[in-house]
């Protein structure tokens, strides 16, 4: 009996666990707790409502036992495999599984109609709970969203999109990230940067631009130095994928060509590696804990150059500079950005349970002047050992508490055993002395 308990309880959690890997995790390699919602409630309805506790009225003492057994393993297992601890969504599944837990000790004792009816309703709810976190991420609209500019030679909207000899056949394409982005702040397309364009922005996203002339490259520095601020994209060796020959004039140069407003800044970009016939793609996990997907990325390095203010972080993959009463974050990548690095589903954007980084959130709140610290509600993924050794230490832990669940249940039956014993008798012995009564 108490081999076949430990046994129900372990495979009714490692079959939740399992479950929990299947809307996230093993799609997109983000481990978002209340995925591990729905199947932990039907573990912990399947050991309470079917086994219960050998057979007597559940008690707080077995009701939290069931609750530890289903949840004391998801959490070791978010624990070691996450890239930090996700601490907002491990409290909202342990508490949701809490008060499921109690509203399922309570439907046991009452009639089976009931009880399978609350069964059926808090599975309804569990499943809303988990639906209601893969619905389309929608930023309102809102008139006083920021105006950002954007100059770049990465084909993001417009007739950039079209193909190769048909640049007027598809006007008004747009790529996932400028779709979803256009939710939030008012994008507006540059073709040149001078002080009349740069007076109508309230934000610039500069990505991996064509050269600018020496009169844009003084518009700019001018307007940043008086409150702007930009987002930089400088890649030293673009990936973006482009069926465009190479000598087409539309394609991104391979290379930043900012090299002069860098140095004005106080930045160097170095040059950029590629081993031919390697991946060029890394998923980096920065300091704020943070994850992108990069390309081929390069690093900043700080120069010398008189009032500059310029502080490197990510191993010079970032810097943020004060220049002036404004101030410029640039990154030494721009392929992360593109879709591929960011979605899992490109035709919509909007769904952030297909994104595979942090690309949107992060670049959304730059834009709209928003601090971005990372998500302490779900957690990334950091590396396949990673998620083979958290499996390893809940499997563990699994199998540690269905034996003292089931120890539990055993040692519950023989209290009960022993309190029914028959009037005249000492344990399994029958007593010499009849019955007073």
């Amino acid at each position: 009996m108490m081999l076949a308990r430990s046994l129900a309880g372990l495979l009714a959690i490692m079959a939740a666990l399992l479950a929990g890997l299947l809307p996230s995790l093993l799609r997109t390699g983000r481990i978002v707790p209340g995925d591990w919602l729905l199947p932990g409630l039907l573990a912990i309805a399947i050991l309470l409502l079917t086994g219960g506790a050998g057979g007597r009225p559940v008690s707080r003492r077995d009701a939290g036992a069931i609750w530890a057994l289903v949840v004391l393993p998801f959490m070791l297992f978010m624990l070691v495999a996450a890239s930090r601890p996700p601490w907002s969504g491990l409290a909202g599944l342990a508490g949701g599984l809490g008060l499921a837990t109690m509203a399922l000790a309570v439907l046991r004792r009452r009639p089976p109609a009931i009880r399978w009816g609350g069964l059926a309703l808090l599975l309804a709810l569990a499943a809303a709970a988990q639906w209601l976190l893969r619905t389309p991420d929608r930023p309102r609209d809102h008139p006083d969203s920021p105006v950002v500019g954007v100059m770049s030679a990465l084909p993001l909207q417009g007739a950039a999109l079209a193909p190769a000899g048909h640049p007027l056949d598809a006007p008004g394409l747009d790529t996932p990230l400028w779709a979803v982005l256009d939710r939030a702040v008012r994008l507006r397309p540059l073709d040149a940067l001078d002080e009349v364009r740069l007076a109508s922005v309230d934000r610039l996203l500069l990505a991996q631009p064509r050269q600018l002339a020496p009169e844009e490259l003084v518009a700019l520095d001018a307007w940043v130095r008086a409150g702007g601020a930009a987002v930089i994209l400088a890649d030293p060796l673009l990936h973006w994928p482009d069926a465009r020959p190479l000598g087409d004039a539309r394609r991104a140069p391979l290379t930043s060509l900012l090299d002069p407003l860098l140095a004005h800044w106080g930045l160097r970009l170095e040059p950029g590696r590629y081993e031919p016939g390697t991946d060029p793609v890394e998923r980096r996990l920065l300091d704020d804990g943070t994850l992108l997907q990069l390309a081929g990325a390069s690093r900043f390095t700080a120069t010398a150059a008189p009032g500059a203010r310029c502080v490197l972080s990510d191993g010079g993959l970032m810097a943020r500079c004060a220049i002036g009463r404004g101030h410029a974050r640039l990154i030494a990548d721009a392929d992360w950005i593109h879709d591929a690095l960011w979605t899992r589903d490109p035709d919509h954007p909007g769904l952030s349970s297909a994104w595979t980084s942090d690309a949107v959130p992060m670049l959304r709140a730059w834009l709209t002047g928003m601090a971005w610290d990372g998500d302490s509600g779900s957690a990334w993924l950091l590396s396949k050992n990673r998620l083979i050794s958290a499996i390893r230490a809940a499997l563990a832990l699994a199998i540690l508490l269905s034996l003292g669940w089931a120890w539990l249940g055993r040692a519950g039956m023989a209290r009960a055993g022993m309190g029914r014993r028959p009037q005249g008798q000492i344990g399994n012995i029958p007593s010499p002395f009849p019955d007073s009564t």
